[in-house]
């Protein structure tokens, strides 16, 4: 069974260019970053940007991950080291994230047969 989800973070006040910073040095490291998904069994990981008229920017995170992948907290990775310094210094933890519903998931069968092998 994949897991889908989407969840909503607010960027904090102020830290909007470094939650830029943040995810160019993702994209920057594409190669490195998607080699840390194999241990995390994450299969999709997409950031969405929103620039909100409440005049905070908020990251939408989605996901599709198998059960039992190791934390992130855990990695030895420098890119996975480097993501928790930036999730520390932009992400907003006064504001509640939000866990989007998942009403449908649809994954092309011929996927769906690879992510499951490799669970």
């Amino acid at each position: 069974m994949i897991e889908v989800e989407l969840t909503r973070f607010r960027i904090k006040k102020g830290k909007e260019a470094k939650a830029q910073e943040w995810m160019d040095f993702l994209n920057e490291h594409h190669a490195d970053t998607v080699a840390t998904m194999a241990g995390e069994k994450m299969y999709v990981e997409s950031v969405f940007k929103e620039e909100n008229p409440d005049g905070y920017t908020y990251f939408y995170w989605y996901s599709g991950q198998g059960k039992g992948g190791n934390a992130v907290e855990g990695s030895e990775s420098y890119i996975d080291k480097k993501h928790l310094e930036y999730w520390d210094e932009c992400i907003d933890m006064d504001y509640k994230p939000v866990d989007m519903k998942l009403e449908e998931s649809l994954i092309a069968p011929s996927v769906e047969k690879v992510m499951e092998k490799n669970k």
